[in-house]
């Protein structure tokens, strides 16, 4: 599964690069694109965001996201398959495969929670510094 990014929220980006980094490569390379606002393309568009047409509303773990995005990946790979047969043996299987998909995806290990939680702590730090500056900021404006 390769993805492009296309994100127009800094701290976003920084989550799904930190959440994606073993999937990303270039738009050229790329098997589909995740984007943050809807876009036209000649690829397949995965879509994050509070739109009609999304894919994965926010927020999101990175468990969620990697699911709804294999499950994607997997459609995108399979469409023309499940055009042609549409038998009920077929939709178990595709049923069978994307159930087997989910329960590996949903086997955490300890060091994933761990850095889930670090990068957790880097970002509530981070985000207290800037409205930490904006306010002295903004009190050296006022004065």
């Amino acid at each position: 599964m390769k993805i492009a990014l296309i994100s127009n929220s800094l701290l976003l980006t920084k989550s799904l690069e930190i959440y994606l980094r073993d999937y990303l490569t270039s738009y050229k390379m790329c098997d589909f694109i995740v984007a943050t606002e809807p876009m036209e393309a000649n690829k397949p568009v995965f879509l994050i965001g509070d739109f009609s047409e999304t894919n994965l509303n926010k927020p999101f773990t990175k468990e969620i996201l990697l699911e709804k995005l294999e499950s994607f990946y997997w459609r995108i790979n399979h469409q023309e398959d499940l055009q042609q047969e549409n038998s009920l043996d077929n939709t178990k299987n595709a049923d069978y495969l994307f159930n087997d998909v989910k329960e590996q995806r949903l086997v955490i290990k300890e060091s994933d929670i761990e850095l889930q939680q670090k990068i957790q702590e880097v970002l509530e730090r981070y985000t207290q510094e800037i409205v930490s500056l904006s306010m002295e900021y903004l009190k050296g404006k006022n004065a």
